[in-house]
């Protein structure tokens, strides 16, 4: 019998149940080796298969040199079948590790943790020289303290949320009257039970202003209330990060998913040969629980894809840092030899959290950081990895202008996603970025974008740590935003060419509905043809005319707007 999947045909196999492999699903015992001994069979037998759950809650043990439970490579035209199936993880363990393979589907599934990933509590005192006390809430897990942190040589800030988000009204909104939207923290010390003091990082002082007693706060662990040893164990696994962590894979869909806690992000993806699809995709705050994140970190990291990128009628609501980041890694030259000029040495900001890999054909773009100017685009003639250095050492087919490689930073033009569509979603930041978005041929249509909490800014599609794309033909039509505290779109590209012409092109912004708040409804810098029309623009409920007060364009070419 034959089947088809991604428009590939495939031998049908029956269904894999997990039940028939052990798996209770009673929400106690470690059902993981059960889930691994069913996934194996589904990949054994060589043919499509559908691995197939009950609507019961399935425990995933700790793995003691994984932090992902589930590792599945190589495997082909999987579908992965919840059926409402709830997975839950401990403090030191993720969900999903998927590597390698093709034509892959998960869906009708939930994902959950013992208990949160951070602490949250009530600012009791504080003193603006650096410190707040904060009682901690009922069925939260404690902060380390001094001496943990100490004993195990950790710093109590640090990436995957290892922040403190400071709240107001009940967890309503963040704090929006501080001076950042995190603070960092350098020590915490234990004051009584239940009770400790946390220490703001001396540069992030400043940032305290505004945050009263009564107040309430956020912090998030990412594996700081570990041991080191057992950190260093983990962190020798392939993945380091996402409830579901995918690399290398051509076409993977994710649909009728639901987060409501994480050790750390979402989903995370990197290096992805094909398409990548998201629909019905729910990240939010575990209903009835209180809780005012749904996760430490990201919700949805999509970086290096080479394929088509689809997000649709998803909501993301509460994050620890942004709720959606998609881009690609941005390189730089390690070893470089001016008498060769076609002939380097690359390596990414992190090639170890992200994954990444050049392949021969591919098109590097040359920037130059310190005169903004595009140097050039050359094909990738031959290309070896080197993977005790995590780099890649290249051949191009031509030679470029003379290279200071300190000022040099290069795009991978193929790993950009070759179109993205990002549609009818609902996205609600308490703080950073509704969407922080670097894709090429982009559509962003239908969305609503909630800043009325704290978030910060609603579409950015400027670089940031590391990660770009080359921005050209993004249209941005029909979305509602609102409430946002810096800007609602924010676009800074100041790279020309060789000719002086402007490297971000073809932005088209039409018939969006901005309810104005602090921020601006616009500020974008260097796009060559803007276009602008029919947007509509609200403060208070009452429409107002467009002005320069909510609107920044600055060294744009081809303006095109509506006529008055």
């Amino acid at each position: 019998m034959l089947g088809l999947i991604y428009g590939v045909a495939f031998a049908s196999a029956a269904d894999i149940r997990v039940v028939d492999f052990g798996a209770r699903g009673d929400g106690k015992h470690d059902d993981g080796p059960a889930l691994v001994a069913a996934f194996k069979a589904a990949k054994d037998d060589g043919l499509e298969s559908r691995v197939v759950f009950e609507k019961k809650i399935y425990r995933l043990g700790d793995h003691p040199n994984a932090w992902h439970c589930l590792s599945l490579i190589d495997h082909e035209n999987l579908i992965i079948d919840g059926n409402g199936a709830t997975l839950i993880c401990g403090d030191a363990s993720l969900a999903f590790h998927i590597k390698g393979g093709r034509n892959i589907t998960l869906r009708g599934m939930a994902f959950d943790t013992d208990r949160p990933s951070f602490t949250q509590g009530e600012v009791i005192a504080v003193d603006n020289s650096g410190t707040l006390d904060v009682k901690i809430s009922d069925s939260y897990p404690e902060p380390p303290d001094e001496a943990f942190l100490r004993a195990n040589k950790y710093e109590a800030h640090g990436g995957g949320g290892r922040h403190m988000i400071v709240f107001e009204n009940g967890g309503f909104a963040r704090n929006t009257r501080m001076g950042n939207d995190h603070l960092y923290i350098h020590n915490i010390t234990r004051l009584s039970p239940g009770v400790f003091r946390f220490h703001v990082k001396d540069d992030y002082v400043p940032s305290m202003k505004g945050i009263a007693v009564g107040n309430c706060i956020t912090y998030g662990l990412n594996k700081v209330q570990l041991p080191a040893a057992v950190v260093a164990a983990k962190n020798r696994s392939a993945s380091i990060y996402g409830q579901i962590a995918a690399d290398h894979v051509e076409n993977i869909t994710f649909e009728k998913l639901d987060f409501f806690g994480s050790l750390n992000g979402g989903i995370r993806v990197s290096d992805m040969h094909g398409d990548v699809t998201l629909r019905q995709v729910r990240m939010i705050r575990k209903p009835s629980s209180g809780h005012f994140l749904s996760m430490p970190s990201d919700a949805l990291h999509l970086m290096n894809i080479r394929g088509k990128l689809l997000i649709e009628n998803c909501h993301i609501e509460a994050p620890g840092d942004d709720c959606l980041n998609v881009g690609t890694l941005l390189e730089k030259i390690v070893d470089y030899a001016p008498e060769v000029p076609n002939a380097m040495t690359l390596t990414t900001t992190d090639n170890h959290y992200y994954y990444y890999t050049i392949r021969k054909g591919d098109a590097l773009q040359f920037l130059d950081t310190k005169a903004n100017r595009v140097i050039g685009v050359a094909n990738v003639k031959n290309v070896e990895f080197i993977a005790q250095r995590r780099s890649h050492r290249i051949v191009l087919d031509r030679a470029l202008p003379a290279l200071v490689p300190a000022n040099v930073v290069v795009l991978n033009l193929n790993q950009m996603t070759s179109s993205t569509v990002i549609r009818n979603n609902v996205m609600t930041p308490y703080m950073r970025n509704a969407m922080l978005v670097r894709a090429q041929n982009m559509t962003i249509e239908g969305n609503k974008f909630d800043g009325s909490h704290g978030g910060v800014m609603g579409l950015n599609f400027t670089y940031s740590m590391g990660e770009s794309a080359r921005m050209r033909n993004v249209n941005i039509t029909g979305n509602t935003f609102s409430g946002f505290q810096s800007s609602a779109i924010i676009m800074a590209n100041a790279y020309r060419d060789q000719h002086g012409v402007l490297e971000a092109q073809d932005f088209s912004i039409t018939n969006n509905s901005f309810q104005l708040g602090s921020g601006k409804a616009m500020r974008v810098r260097g796009v060559l043809n803007l276009s602008l029309s029919g947007n509509r623009w609200e403060k208070q409920g009452k429409p107002v005319e467009e002005g320069a007060s909510f609107l920044e364009i600055i060294d744009c070419m081809n303006v095109m707007r509506d006529v008055k």
